[in-house]
């Protein structure tokens, strides 16, 4: 008899998306009998909340991202809206009830707290032995993540599980295998195929640029320090994601500039090719990204993180040598340089990226939905 299995996620442009898609795809490789469905639980339950809370913090992260900073897993914020969240929780029970007893899957993966609050809630009133399985798309778990109803946590390192240990949860409950990257990310790709479709040199080095689905970050910025860069000769490329006017601006600065050597693409699903040919990430710090570009052993430069789960993002793979923090966007060309003229930093740079990349973890994820 096939495991009937439920992901839910928050938002289509998001990491929470993409890692419940790769959980689907190890899912299916590992047993293919499976049947999956996705669920993006705002929408769900709320689509009118869902589009209040995406503007706000979309708002926020732009303008005032201390805000940000603030409220991430802090015990005084947590504590003043724990009954806003539980009336929160209380008023998508209905829904999400109908949902779980009317498709009764063995085993719900959420990737994002959210949904892991409302299934918990659902099982603790219910009385149902659902295997509840949380994972975590960034290196900084905050409490939000906590119910005793939680089977399993995945984390994306031992210092995050050590982080959810000091939190009280036991460790037989945490697996440290990563954050889930879609198994095409550990196949190889044809280089000259793909700098041949792109119209790129082989010979010539690549960078690129990218603010996460949704395009946020210093994207602009870099391109522009890198554009008026006349002593070096870099291939860009730009991936702006869902945001559509930063598109439009690179487009026309692009084409005022006149350079062959950029090619300025909006939401692409060949993130793994692009990523195959290039020598330099430029990025913000968002979980999924870093995973992926870790996967193919990319030296990681960031830009301006915010604070809260970038920062601490950010901190983790300073510190294991796989990433240089760029604090002031101005630096950009700066340090770009330097990495070429010193091809000793930048090995130093995809070694460790190397040494911190799960490729398999998708497939490790998945394995948990068939533990007896």
């Amino acid at each position: 008899m096939s495991k009937k299995v439920l992901i839910f996620y928050i938002s289509r442009y998001s990491g929470h998306f993409q890692a419940a898609r790769a959980i689907e795809k190890g899912l299916r490789e590992v047993a293919g009998d499976v049947e999956v469905e996705k669920i993006n639980a705002f929408s769900y339950t709320n689509p009118i909340l869902e589009k209040l809370i995406n503007k706000a913090y979309l708002e926020v992260i732009k303008k005032k991202p201390e805000i940000w900073g603030h409220i991430y897993d802090n015990p005084d914020v947590m504590k003043k809206t724990s009954k806003a969240r539980e009336a929160l929780h209380k008023f998508n029970t209905s829904k999400v009830k109908k949902l779980l007893e009317g498709y009764s899957p063995d085993v719900v993966f959420c990737t994002q707290a959210f949904p892991c609050g409302m299934v918990a809630d659902y099982k603790k009133s219910a009385g149902r032995n659902i295997l509840l399985i949380g994972v975590l798309t960034d290196h900084a778990p905050h409490s939000y993540w906590l119910f005793d109803e939680v089977d399993f946590y995945v984390v994306p390192s031992e210092e995050t599980a050590r982080v959810l240990e000091r939190k009280g949860v036991p460790s037989e409950k945490i697996k440290v295998y990563g954050i889930p990257v879609d198994p095409k990310f550990r196949r190889g790709r044809d280089r000259s195929r793909v700098r041949r479709d792109l119209g790129f040199r082989k010979e010539v080095p690549t960078i690129l640029i990218m603010g996460g689905n949704q395009g946020l970050g210093a994207v602009e910025e870099a391109v522009r320090s890198l554009l008026g860069e006349a002593g070096h000769n870099y291939q860009l490329l730009v991936v702006t994601g869902s945001n559509k006017k930063l598109y439009t601006r690179l487009k026309r600065l692009e084409r005022k500039k006149g350079r062959d050597n950029v090619r300025i693409l909006s939401y692409v699903e060949n993130i793994d090719e692009l990523m195959e040919i290039s020598d330099i990430i430029i990025t913000k710090a968002g979980g999924m990204t870093i995973a992926e570009a870790l996967t193919k052993n990319l030296p990681i430069l960031v830009v301006d993180p915010i604070p809260g789960h970038e920062r601490m993002n950010t901190d983790y793979l300073v510190e294991k040598g796989a990433a240089i923090e760029i604090r002031d966007d101005s630096h950009i060309r700066g340090i770009i340089n330097g990495l070429f003229d010193s091809k000793n930093e930048l090995d130093r740079l995809r070694k460790n990226s190397e040494k911190l990349s799960r490729p398999d973890s998708a497939l490790d994820i998945a394995k948990l939905a068939f533990i007896e």
